[in-house]
């Protein structure tokens, strides 16, 4: 099957002009005409996951981070990013990125948070811009038919998404949630939209110190659970979306999470 086919099918569900204007989404390694015979799905772009696409022998690999954000003025192996773009090269493996299209778009990757894994109902955009017609944009709002007590929720979300345990910021931890907004990966700079637009809490990974202070000053809660947790369920999707089009073997592999627990 040729790469263009695979990318046509992704860009018409998720349009890589919904991403953010500091993103680097799309092919990024590669060529359109180049046969795929196997995909393999990951978060990131690491030596591990390249090593990985070359066991099994996977000429493509779809990832929600781009592995490359910047401009390059060299690609050589002196190094880490050159060396591996020269490794995937070499390899003949492609590279294709969905970062914030995915995140913006309608079945993205917050929408599969809430509904499919956290099991919420109903969401609305958090963030909404206009494209075409239709609203898409960054974050989900769910307001909850019955309200649900924080020590609860942090219970759900850590059956669901795994977790050992979550950090929460909270003026008041008998706090009944009725309204919940959510960020996959990186976004409490969005705290205040969220408890402007009636959210109880927001959930969402890499919560800086004075983000949290000032929230907690503002009586509005916060749930950090993990940029790599909040969006490791990337290739489930993504496996789920390809699989309903094309019949081709699809793999998945994450190299993380990057902190461990001692």
């Amino acid at each position: 099957m040729k790469l263009s086919k695979i990318i046509n099918y992704l860009e018409e569900k998720f349009p890589l002009n919904l991403s953010e204007e500091w993103d680097n989404v799309g092919l990024l390694v590669g060529r359109r005409d180049s046969k795929i015979k196997r995909i393999l799905l990951s978060l990131d772009v690491t030596d591990k996951v390249i090593d990985e696409a070359i066991r099994v022998g996977a000429n493509l690999i779809i990832t929600h981070h781009p592995i490359i954000f910047k401009s390059l003025k060299v690609i050589n192996g002196d190094t880490t990013l050159g060396k591996k773009i020269l490794k995937l090269i070499e390899n003949k493996i492609a590279v294709y990125s969905m970062h914030t299209n995915l995140d913006s778009a309608k079945s993205g990757l917050n929408d599969f948070l809430g509904e499919n894994i956290l099991e919420l109902k109903d969401g609305k955009i958090l963030e909404k811009f206009e494209l075409n017609g239709r609203e898409f944009g960054i974050g989900r709002i769910y307001k909850l038919d019955n309200p649900i007590e924080l020590k609860k929720l942090s219970q759900k979300v850590k059956e669901k998404l795994k977790l050992d345990c979550i950090n929460i910021v909270t003026s008041d931890i008998n706090l009944n949630i009725k309204k919940i907004a959510l960020i996959s990966g990186s976004g409490s700079t969005y705290w205040r939209k969220a408890k402007k637009l009636g959210a109880d809490i927001l959930l969402t990974g890499d919560i800086k110190y004075h983000e949290a202070l000032d929230a907690k000053e503002e009586n509005f809660s916060l749930m950090d659970i993990g940029h790599f947790e909040s969006e490791c369920i990337f290739v489930k999707h993504l496996k789920d979306i390809i699989e309903k089009k094309f019949e081709i073997e699809i793999l998945y592999f994450n190299d993380g999470p990057i902190f461990q627990k001692m």
